[in-house]
């Protein structure tokens, strides 16, 4: 659902702010005042594009959205949107236009990828999701689902099966002894890692063992020579002097000094432990003769696993264990590799009958559908058209095994064609609402804007016009451009864009009316209309 809309110096639009309602926004004006210039604005969301006629040398578009898990979903891999707040916005100038979602700069693909399912324009040549093939039979299964989950369970076991093993199909090479190849080069691997046991931060203990025997007789001599300071020295030592303080502040401790008599105490117990640690490590150096070699054999060893797995030991350890998975993956895989093509054969056959036992099983709801959406179109003053779904076979994936479209013929003789083909503009508008009204919430678009939909009716169409507009509000949010008062007067809040002389020049505004200034309009809008 769109929020608000804010226009920059984008076309003749100065400084303009819209602040839509969640469900009916109709917006009127005079032709010429900036309607189309106000489509171009919500495009640019759409298409990333922002039309050159309509930059300036600096300007902004942004608009506020609120979206559901599903946006959230589609957009994941590129942009982490962690609420349901979202905010795409342009500033360019004549030479250059920048997309931003929620204050980060994002190329013009993810404007197109994430734009079409936020808002959908019924205008001349737009690009409208209900038209796309895909999409039709995602939505035709959806309602289905939705409506009939029972009959979709026995081809979700099988799919969930299928899927599984194609998985493994895909990856078993051309030659299957490229599988034996590789089992042999994994367990080699996985005996070499394991053959050495490494542990996590072994090679830093190693490296400075390696670095303590190499050094063995300057560390034994600075350490006698640090013994002797701290306690071992019979004429002068640090444990003397420190004994000699602590007995000291002893005999004065009461007069004020019992916290620093506490401060040599601790000093006392501090060189105590120092000089019994640096005593361990000195008799820690009457190690093996061999040592050194042993651990030097090790530590090479173990840079050697590194080079080959790592970076890092971490590294290494979990290449191990994922090389374990692969060996066991691959294991099953060769166990099975004769069983699998023919298993597949079998469980696509199966989804297939399952698929067309689907189809067979929804024909009463899906010609309950068809009949509520040619009430619709004959309300619109489209008394001959017709509508139908046509199933073709298709890949099995996690929907279904047929592909499910929309076809559409306006006249008897006419044949049906897909809704891609058939003319745009206000006729297609009004199909696409008749459509629309029936599918409700299972279709995933929240914002839906309508031009020219009253293009070509009388006043008494209108007036259909609007009811199915109305009732379309009741689920997605709707937006209306109208010259058709008929329309109008059904609106939760009415705008209107208006042209504004202003030191000799042009500007467009819009304007939200209030109950006075709304029914003024209305009034001027029927004019000579006879009801």
């Amino acid at each position: 659902m769109i929020v608000s809309l804010s226009l920059k110096n984008f076309g003749l639009f100065k400084d303009a702010n819209v602040d839509f309602h969640e469900k009916l926004n109709v917006i009127t004006g005079e032709s010429g005042a900036g309607k189309s210039m106000f489509i171009s604005a919500i495009n640019a969301f759409l298409t990333g594009n922002i039309p050159q006629n309509l930059r300036t040398d600096e300007g902004n578009i942004s608009a506020f959205f609120i979206v559901d898990d599903e946006i959230r979903d589609l957009i994941k891999d590129d942009f982490n949107l962690d609420s349901e707040e979202l905010v795409i916005s342009s500033t360019f100038t004549s030479k250059r236009a920048f997309f931003r979602i929620n204050g980060t700069i994002v190329p013009k693909e993810l404007i197109q990828k994430i734009g079409k399912h936020l808002i959908e324009v019924h205008s001349q040549d737009s690009n409208i999701l209900l038209r796309d093939e895909s999409y039709q039979s995602k939505l035709i299964y959806s309602l289905l689902r939705d409506k009939k989950p029972e009959l979709f369970s026995h081809y979700d076991d099988y799919f969930k099966e299928y899927s599984s093993l194609k998985s493994k199909f895909e990856h078993i090479p051309s030659d299957p002894s490229e599988i034996f190849r590789k089992l042999d080069i994994l367990n080699y691997q996985i005996e070499e890692i394991e053959r050495l046991n490494p542990v996590i931060g072994e090679d830093d203990e190693l490296n400075d063992r390696y670095k303590a025997l190499n050094n063995v007789e300057e560390i034994r001599k600075n350490l006698y020579e640090d013994l002797n300071i701290l306690k071992d020295n019979e004429e002068f030592n640090l444990d003397i002097a420190i004994g000699n303080v602590v007995y000291n502040l002893s005999k004065i401790s009461d007069f004020g000094f019992k916290e620093y008599y506490e401060q040599a105490l601790n000093i006392q117990e501090l060189l105590n432990d120092l000089h019994g640690n640096l005593e361990y490590k000195l008799e820690d150096l009457n190690v093996d003769p061999n040592e050194l070699q042993q651990v030097g054999d090790r530590l090479n060893e173990i840079i050697n696993l590194k080079r080959k797995y790592g970076p890092s030991l971490e590294d290494v350890i979990l290449k191990l264990e994922n090389m374990k998975k692969e060996y066991e993956y691959l294991s099953e895989l060769k166990d099975e590799i004769d069983l699998i093509e023919p298993k597949l054969k079998e469980l696509k056959k199966k989804l297939k009958q399952e698929s067309n036992n689907i189809i067979k099983k929804s024909i009463d709801y899906l010609n309950g559908l068809k009949k509520s959406i040619e009430k619709n179109l004959y309300d619109l003053n489209m008394k001959n058209a017709s509508i139908d779904f046509r199933f073709s076979d298709k890949e099995p994936d996690n929907t279904s095994a047929h592909k499910a479209i929309l076809l559409l013929k306006t006249t008897p003789q006419s044949p049906f064609l897909n809704l891609s083909e058939i003319a745009s503009g206000g006729e297609m508008s009004r199909i696409l609402l008749a459509m629309e009204t029936v599918f409700g919430n299972d279709h995933s678009i929240d914002t839906m804007l309508f031009d020219e939909i009253d293009s070509g009716v009388g006043p008494r169409m209108a007036d259909v016009v609007g009811e199915k507009l109305e009732e379309l509000s009741k689920n997605k949010q709707v937006i209306v451009i109208t010259h058709m008062p008929q329309v109008a007067n059904d609106a939760n809040r009415h705008f209107k864009i208006l042209k504004i002389e202003k030191n000799a020049k042009t500007y467009s505004s819009i304007i939200r009316l209030n109950s006075d200034e709304r029914d003024k309009e209305i009034k001027d809008m029927y004019g000579d209309i006879v009801l």
